[in-house]
């Protein structure tokens, strides 16, 4: 496993892949890990919200977008973050939603 990242000159240091990286995504950027090609063709700050759950240490996250805006190859070696995930079952989907709309009632 890589323990540290260096963008724009900064060494970051990293930590294994949070077990709630879904969650943290969703709530920061409204995509899952499954969808982080979106985040990395997002701009510097969805990038940067796509590093930070792998961070050891809170940076502050304007920092970080800048360090990604700087370096060209930011996108690439958070990518490679991703990519050493190991694969799972997309999630089932929910079904016990209330259908909203029943032809009968019309």
């Amino acid at each position: 496993m890589v323990t540290t990242l260096t963008i724009a000159g900064a060494a970051l240091t990293l930590a294994a892949a949070p077990v709630d990286l879904n969650a943290r995504l969703i709530a920061t950027t409204g995509c899952s890990a499954h969808e982080v090609e979106q985040l990395l063709a997002s701009g510097p700050d969805r990038v940067a919200r796509a590093l930070e759950p792998f961070l050891a240490q809170p940076v502050d996250h304007v920092e970080l977008a800048n360090l990604v805006a700087a370096d060209t190859a930011a996108i690439g070696l958070i990518r490679a973050l991703y990519a050493a995930l190991p694969a799972d079952e997309p999630a089932a989907a929910d079904t016990t939603a209330e259908t909203t709309h029943t032809p009968e009632a019309e």
